[in-house]
């Protein structure tokens, strides 16, 4: 009973210490919001690429 107990006891903190090392990282999707923010304040055309048929 005592094992049974300490197996979930065991998982559940490996769990919630896994989720919370993953939305706390660093590399959460939220923070990587400002790899798109655009510092000029305008998209050039010419950098616009559209595919054929598309």
């Amino acid at each position: 009973m005592y094992t049974i107990k300490k197996y979930v006891f065991a998982t559940a903190a490996v769990a919630l210490l896994a989720v919370s090392f993953v939305s706390c990282s660093n590399d959460s999707v939220a923070e990587t919001d400002a790899l798109y923010n655009n510092t000029q304040g305008f998209i050039d055309k010419g950098d616009i690429v559209v595919p054929p048929g598309g």
